[in-house]
């Protein structure tokens, strides 16, 4: 895989060298336009499937251990999984457009996914906020109530930790790299 930075590079110089060519992207260009689409739908569909495992798990598990802590737990998990969806559904509804055939449409779609990548970030790193606001005492409100040892209870906060410090590195890395690649896409001057 091409590193991003030389990637944007390379687009620019096939943009410049190619200006008196007419507005149809290289054959290169539209390649890696082509590839990355694919890409970010193999991504998204894998969310929604994941979703959709996720609400028939909880579903299950409420059949199977009916009390009212349970179906409040479902009801959580369902409310987060089809906020979640439906806010990815709606932040990536550019992956699902027409063919690009110009720069100039390319360049616009790829500005559009940059966008989306940092609205993504925003809008995960207030959903972790929630989730943990959530787990947090839910996890010390049934230790309190004596329905978890305290290693367990100690090994959930443990996990429940080490997820919330995983998903904020990547929210970094992919905000970060979102960001330096619409910095360098707004850089560009793809009609010289």
């Amino acid at each position: 895989m091409m590193n991003r930075d030389g990637e944007i590079e390379s687009w620019r110089a096939q943009w410049t060298s190619q200006a008196d060519a007419g507005d149809r992207t290289p054959g290169e260009l539209r390649r890696k336009a082509v590839q990355q689409q694919r890409s970010l739908r193999a991504r998204h569909l894998f969310e929604l499937v994941m979703a959709i495992i996720l609400l028939i798990f909880s579903a299950g598990f409420a059949a199977r251990n009916p009390s009212v802590e349970v179906y409040l737990w479902a009801a959580v998990v369902w409310a987060g999984t089809i906020v979640a969806a439906a806010f990815s559904l709606w932040n990536w509804r550019s992956l699902w457009t027409a063919d690009l055939k110009s720069v100039a449409e390319f360049t616009e779609h790829y500005r559009k996914r940059c966008l989306a990548g940092i609205r993504a970030v925003r809008f995960g790193k207030l959903f972790l906020v929630v989730q943990v606001a959530i787990s947090a005492p839910w996890l010390t409100g049934d230790y309190l109530r004596h329905r978890m040892s305290g290693v367990s209870f100690g090994l959930a906060m443990l996990v429940l930790a080490a997820l919330t410090l995983g998903f904020v590195l990547w929210f970094a890395h992919f905000q970060r790299r979102a960001s330096l690649e619409l910095k360098e896409l707004n850089g560009m001057d793809c009609g010289s």
